[in-house]
């Protein structure tokens, strides 16, 4: 019996397309991975709000998300250098390849140092406290936001480097290797905060630096490793920076661009609405609901990542019936997430009391998440998955003209949406402010990608 599963396992992982088998192994090595990442994520939410209660923990959040707005400056560098390294590479063309990575770690290195001389100048003059909203309930950590806010800005430049070598191991078909790095980061930082719980009182300033600070050891020490070992060929120098590459890049880019600005205005500023129209507190509720209804998605990410480089080179080889299984089999996985989705609302009660206040020491701290907060975060995350499945294999391909048409429709329609449900519902109602502005979203790339797949595509459908 075992060495039936055996020979079954080892007929799985060595049957099929070469590009199939490598998806497989790394879906395989990326399961074990994420599923560390997701265990120590879900033991840093109850950990976190016991060191520094929801009040701060909302502020954090807050802060952290308005910080990933500033990912806007990478102008779609890293996603163009991703499909334009994977093209390269299955061309054998490692001399280009090199010139990509070089000129984008270059171009990127450059637009994080004038950002942070810029912040340098403008932080004085801003009043964070009035920006984010609720000002008396806030007002007693003011120093403590002063702290974080240097603290995030000087994380996120290093950060916004060495995140590079994410696009370049997913170009290289290699996502679970980028897991694994994701993994030690949560590590690090689950680690550094049981300790702050165990030896210092609460702060924010603590607390942003073992977030900020823990991830970017592992990929500084990860990029040295690769640099000078599997990536040999391909590593960084400035003789080999070519700006007129980024040209090519940017073509590419500034379409991921405008896409990454209605994504991070969308997923970003939910936060920071939530604390100008309520409180803190309901940032900390929102958070909960979102690690608890991202469970499953995080899963199954896993299995849509490396399907992005995958259909660059697909498309490029023109494999179309690889590319129209693969889709079949995407869609087939979503219809078992939304059982997930189903079950995990249901028991949405139980889990909150034995995953959160259970471990909460004082109870002033004990959270309370209404039913309509996780049925609106449930299907926020619903309608991100069925995008995520066919969003990724067109970004591969690279047509995504129409994506940059729906993305500035979403980004003019969000703010004034959120505000409105809001003002009515609350919390939740800005929540569900993404899942009405994303449903044209949801029936056009489903359309898009068969088209492309059937080769029928024309006129903007192929742009």
């Amino acid at each position: 019996m075992i060495r039936l599963i055996k020979e079954r396992i080892f007929t799985f992982f060595n049957e099929g397309h070469e590009r199939t088998i490598l998806t497989k192994k790394n879906i395989a090595a990326s399961f074990a991975i994420k599923g560390l990442t997701i265990l120590i994520s879900l033991i840093l939410v109850p950990l976190t709000i016991n060191y520094v209660n929801p009040e701060r923990n909302g502020i954090w959040l807050t802060i952290y998300s308005m910080v990933l707005w500033l990912n806007l400056f990478d102008v779609g560098l890293g996603n163009g250098m991703k499909n334009k390294l994977a093209e390269a590479k299955a061309k054998g063309e490692n001399e280009l390849a090199k010139k990509y990575v070089s000129s984008t770690y270059a171009i990127v290195g450059g637009i994080c140092l004038i950002v942070f001389i810029v912040f340098c100048f403008i932080n004085p003059q801003l009043d964070w406290i009035k920006m984010l909203g609720s000002g008396a309930s806030i007002e007693p950590y003011r120093r403590e936001i002063s702290g974080l806010i240097w603290i995030s800005m000087v994380a996120f430049c290093i950060t916004f480097v060495f995140n590079l070598l994410k696009s370049v191991l997913i170009a290289d078909q290699h996502p679970a290797i980028s897991s694994f790095l994701d993994m030690l980061g949560q590590l690090f930082t689950l680690m550094g905060i049981f300790f702050l719980l165990k030896t210092t009182s609460p702060s924010l300033i603590y607390l942003g630096l073992v977030t900020g600070f823990a991830p970017i050891i592992v990929y500084v020490v990860a990029s040295i490793y690769f640099f000078h070992t599997k990536y040999r060929d391909w590593r960084p120098s400035f003789g080999q920076v070519d700006f007129k590459l980024a040209k090519n890049m940017l073509n590419l880019g500034v379409k991921f661009f405008i896409s990454t600005v209605a994504v991070i205005m969308v997923n970003q500023m939910i936060p920071f609405l939530i604390l100008r129209i309520t409180t803190s507190s309901e940032v900390t509720s929102f958070n909960v609901a979102l690690r608890l209804f991202s469970f499953v998605f995080n899963i199954i990410v896993i299995v849509i990542i490396p399907y992005w480089s995958s259909f660059t080179d697909a498309y490029t080889k023109k494999d179309f019936l690889w590319m129209k299984v693969s889709i079949t089999y995407l869609q087939r996985l979503f219809w078992g997430f939304l059982i997930c989705q189903a079950l995990l609302l249901f028991f949405a009660p139980v889990i909150y009391q034995v995953w959160i206040n259970r471990w909460i020491a004082e109870s002033d701290n004990i959270i309370t998440i209404p039913f309509l907060m996780s049925l609106s975060v449930c299907l926020y995350i619903c309608a991100t998955c069925w995008m995520s499945i066919f969003m990724h294999p067109l970004n591969g391909i690279g047509k995504i003209k129409l994506q940059v048409y729906s993305s500035m429709f979403e980004m003019i329609l969000f703010i004034p949406f959120a505000l409105f449900l809001g003002h009515y519902w609350g919390a939740p109602g800005i929540v569900l402010t993404p899942v009405i502005i994303y449903i044209p979203r949801m029936i056009w790339t489903p359309v898009q990608l068969h088209q492309l797949i059937s080769q029928k595509a024309t006129g903007i459908w192929n742009k």
